[in-house]
């Protein structure tokens, strides 16, 4: 009889944990509050807030500027350069009330504010401007503001690499465009477990 129980036991727990694994899949595809790509981006590179500077630094050990945002968007499959001033050059060069979640600034370096020495992300877009998460010399990973005097005087101009992403993505067609919901495999890597009939919820 013992011998029974401790089959039945073991029998249960086997098909419990095999039927758990669809639905630890798909509670990763529903998560409320990241709707599209430029929020995914956004949530990842947020994650190292505080991460020292580091020059040439391009893991979280220590970024530096070009290094963060590549470490960042490469999680992505966008393979961007390991210097700011070519990836400039990698996606879609935007006016500046153009700007959007997602989009890489660029400003002049230390040493000449005409060149582009300084790449971030933007986090958020408002009326009075947007705010970016960057590695910065004296901080490390941190947000700053377009308004601060330093960065609007060295501001150089913008481009979007995030539909990079969007254009190798399974998507919602009902989405507007720049607003596309996808998949959480993207953050996971779980294509091998989630089922690619659960979109992800807005």
């Amino acid at each position: 009889m013992k011998k029974i129980f401790v089959k039945s036991f073991l029998l249960l727990s086997i098909f419990c944990s095999i039927a758990a694994i669809p639905l630890r899949a798909q509670n990763m595809l529903y998560r409320p509050g990241v709707n599209t790509v430029a929020d995914m981006v956004i949530e990842e590179a947020m994650k190292y807030l505080g991460t020292p500077y580091r020059w040439g630094g391009k893991t979280p050990k220590g970024f530096d500027c070009a290094g963060f945002t590549r470490y960042i968007y490469g999680k992505f499959g966008v393979p961007l350069a390991p210097a700011a001033a070519p990836q400039y050059k990698m996606g879609t060069a935007l006016k500046k009330e153009d700007i959007r979640k997602g989009d890489l600034v660029f400003y002049g370096g230390r040493g000449s504010s005409r060149s582009i020495g300084h790449v971030g992300i933007v986090v958020s877009v408002d009326s009075n401007g947007f705010k970016f998460i960057h590695s910065a010399t004296s901080t490390g990973i941190c947000i700053s503001s377009s308004n601060e005097a330093y960065y609007r005087s060295r501001y150089i101009g913008a481009c979007r690499v995030v539909d990079q992403v969007v254009s190798n993505l399974p998507a919602n067609d009902m989405a507007e465009r720049k607003e596309i919901p996808v998949y959480r495999q993207v953050i996971f890597f779980d294509t091998q477990t989630t089922p690619l009939s659960y979109p992800y919820s807005k």
